[in-house]
Formats: structure tokens, C-alpha cells, sequence
């Protein structure tokens, strides 16, 4: 019997990897769809009762924030703790958060105070999760299945995005803002018990036994090892370097389709919504995909697709093609939209399964830290740029610019010998 259990800890059957990627998955999808049909409510909510747009945005900076500067520190617990301790633990308060957020609310009303305490905490809670939950992935399934975890992964995200604000506009009339958090708070809960089941121990390496230091030297040392491994040290630099100029970019889609060529908030709606549809059918093809090396070539197109599609996004800007339609209009950035969602998956994937195979699984959590805080810390200074130029210069010239940089990126990746051979 107890060499039974050892095999089953060990991960020797082949349906353990299924069940644990099958109960991730449900998990992640339950908490998401909480959370995304609650932002939706909690956004409109906020917009409606402040009656300004710095009261969102300013929820959305108390998000960023920690986030920014805890990920390394949340990298060091991933790394140096249990990992189904951390992962059940911070979605379960999580849960807490919200159930304890829905009776204050029900007692003393839902003031933007209480959502910013909110939105705080969660953000600190959901960084230690997330850090945690990505660096274990590798863990839970094995080598054949990483692919497919990583897709189907991306996939629930994408739905999350398509169903979730659809879903909470659906009922928001309907049903009070209080609800909606009291929801969510159950949904992360059960995500929780449902982690519970997970065989974290899966697929692990062989623990190596190295003395604890201070946070510090553990961040420090987490730095070297980056340094010394120059493909994961290049995959940073080149997420760092996507967040930067795609956050550019993204500040120009408003201004171009609402502003220059007065396009409804529907329409809008419509064509951010087809890039979400986009993400989750080419993440589900890429899980159809043999479990190989050789997708380099894929994540080269993916650059060039998305380096062309940039370039195109301006063109109906330009004075030479005199009027178009709406409707013209509307099919015209649906299909740009959705191709660029898809190119990006295609784009993401690949390289953050080989981060997960490249970096060892006593760094895993602060590579991943540094990612978040690295990624995160570039996107508020590539939205300020975006903004610079569509307010002063010419948001033509901006998103050409941005399709001309990931041109060049592509040039250089492909020359870059060691990495190809390692997709």
C-alpha cells in the first residue's frame, strides 16, 4: 500500500497529470470568471457614483502598485515555502477579503474608500498567488503536458475576458453591486478547496538543500542566476522590451478609433472584445500543437504578424483614402484586432513555457517575480510615451513606430543562434 501512495506522489500514473491539470484548471477558471464579471460591476460602479474617471483610475493604480513592488518578495516565497500552503492560503483569504468587504458594505454602504481597501489587498494577496501558482505549473504536470496547461491556461483567461464584463453587464441592473463581491468571494474560496486536491509534488525536480539567507540575499542571488543564464535572461529583456512598446501602442487604439475616425463605445466594445476571441482561438489551436521543439518559427511570424498589423492600424487615418463607412470601419479593426490576439498568443506562449523549462525550480518563483515587477514597472512609462505622442505628434507616426520596433526585434531574434535552438 505505501508503495501505492509513493508512486501516486511521485506521479508514475498517467492520470495524475490529467487530474491535476483538469483541477487547475476548473479552479482558475471559477476564481476568474468571479473576478471579472466583480471588476466589471465594481468599474461601472465607481464611474457612476464618483462621477469621474480619476476614481478608476485610481483603483487601477492602487492595483498596480503593489503588485510592482512585492512580486520579488513573493518570488522568495515561492521559492523557499510550500507551494500548495501559499497557493490555498492566498486564495482563501482572498475569498475572506471579499465575504468580509460584502457585510461591511451591507452595514455601512460600498464607499470608494472600501474598494480601494479592497482592491489593495487584494492585489498583494493575488501577487503572492499568482507568482506562486506559475512557478508550481512546471510541477503539476509533466514535460508532455506543459503545452497544453499552458494554452488551455491562457484560454480560460481569454474566455474570462469575453464572458465575464458580457455576463456582469447582463445582471448589473439587475443585481446589486454588494452581490457581485459577495460572488466573487465564493468563487475564490472554492477555487481554494479545490487546490486543495492538487499533487504539487507532481513532477518536481530533485530538492536541492541550500541555506536560507535574508530576503535580501535571496533577491540578490535570484539576480546572479538570471545574469548567468543567458536565455532566461534573454526572454526577460525581450518581455520587457514587448510590455514597453505594445503598452505604446495600446494608448493609440482608443484615440484612433473614437476620436479621429468616431467610432461608437459599442463598436469599440466590439473590437476589443475580437482580441480576446482572437487569444482564445489561437490558444486553443496552439494546445492542438505536437509537444516539440522547433516553434521558433511560429513565435517569428507572431513577431512579424504583429509588427505588420501595427503598421496597418494607422492607414485608415491617413487623408489619401478620403471617407470610408462605419461599417467598413468596424470589420476593418475586428479583423486587425483579432489577428493581433491571436499573434500574441503565439508570441506568449512559447516563450514563457521555455522560461518555465529554462529556469530551475528552486529560482522559478523570482524569475517569475522579476518578470512581474519588471513588466509591470515598463507599462506605465510606455503609456506616458503613447500618450506624448498621440496628444503632440501623431498617432500614425506612433503605432508605424511601434510595428517598425517589433520588426527589429524579430531581425535580432532570429539572428540570436542559441535561443532559435532552444524554441
Amino acid at each position: 500500500m505505501s508503495g501505492v501512495m509513493q508512486s501516486i506522489t511521485k506521479g508514475r500514473f498517467g492520470n495524475s497529470a490529467n487530474t491535476n491539470m483538469l483541477i487547475y484548471l476548473a479552479g482558475k477558471l471559477v476564481s476568474l470568471f468571479g473576478t471579472r464579471v466583480m471588476n466589471f460591476a465594481i468599474g461601472l460602479y465607481v464611474l457612476r457614483t464618483t462621477g469621474s474617471g480619476m476614481g478608476f483610475a485610481l483603483t487601477m493604480i492602487v492595483a498596480t502598485i503593489p503588485a510592482i513592488v512585492i512580486s520579488p518578495f513573493a518570488g522568495v516565497v515561492a521559492d523557499r515555502s510550500n507551494r500548495r500552503a501559499v497557493v490555498v492560503l492566498t486564495d482563501f483569504l482572498c475569498g475572506l477579503v471579499l465575504v468580509s468587504v460584502y457585510f461591511l458594505a451591507s452595514r455601512i454602504g460600498l464607499s470608494l474608500n472600501l474598494i480601494l481597501v479592497k482592491v489593495f489587498l487584494l492585489s498583494i494577496l493575488n501577487t503572492f498567488f499568482n507568482t506562486t501558482m506559475e512557478a508550481s505549473i512546471p510541477n503539476i504536470v509533466d514535460e508532455s503536458r506543459l503545452t497544453k496547461i499552458n494554452s488551455y491556461n491562457s484560454s480560460i483567461t481569454s474566455l474570462s475576458s469575453i464572458v465575464g464584463p458580457a455576463l456582469g453587464g447582463l445582471i448589473y441592473g439587475v443585481v446589486k453591486t454588494e452581490l457581485f463581491i459577495l460572488i466573487a468571494g465564493l468563487c475564490f474560496i472554492m477555487s481554494a478547496i479545490s487546490e486543495l486536491f492538487i499533487n504539487f509534488n507532481f513532477n518536481n525536480a530533485p530538492a536541492v538543500t541550500k541555506p536560507k539567507e535574508n530576503v535580501m540575499l535571496e533577491i540578490k542571488s535570484a539576480f546572479h542566476y538570471v545574469r548567468s543564464k543567458r536565455i532566461v535572461f534573454s526572454i526577460l529583456l525581450f518581455a520587457v522590451f514587448i510590455n514597453f512598446v505594445f503598452s505604446s501602442y495600446i494608448v493609440s487604439l482608443p484615440y484612433i478609433i473614437n476620436i479621429q475616425l468616431g467610432l461608437s463605445s459599442d463598436q469599440f466594445g466590439l473590437i476589443q472584445s475580437a482580441s480576446a476571441v482572437g487569444s482564445l482561438v489561437f490558444s486553443l489551436l496552439y494546445s492542438l500543437m505536437p509537444e516539440h521543439k522547433g516553434k521558433f518559427k511560429y513565435l517569428m511570424a507572431a513577431l512579424v504578424a504583429m509588427s505588420v498589423l501595427m503598421m496597418l492600424t494607422g492607414v485608415p487615418t491617413l487623408n489619401a483614402f478620403g471617407a470610408v463607412s462605419q461599417i467598413a470601419l468596424l470589420v476593418y479593426f475586428t479583423a486587425l484586432n483579432f489577428t493581433l490576439g491571436g499573434a500574441l498568443m503565439f508570441l506568449n506562449l512559447p516563450s514563457f513555457i521555455l522560461l518555465q523549462r529554462e529556469t530551475a525550480d528552486e529560482y522559478r518563483g523570482r524569475v517569475n517575480g522579476f518578470l512581474g515587477t519588471m513588466s509591470l514597472s515598463i507599462q506605465p512609462l510606455g503609456m506616458a510615451l503613447g500618450g506624448f505622442f498621440v496628444d503632440h505628434i501623431s498617432s500614425f507616426i506612433l503605432v508605424f513606430s511601434c510595428g517598425v520596433l517589433f520588426l527589429a526585434i524579430s531581425l535580432i531574434l532570429a539572428k540570436d543562434r542559441q535561443l532559435r535552438e532552444a524554441f
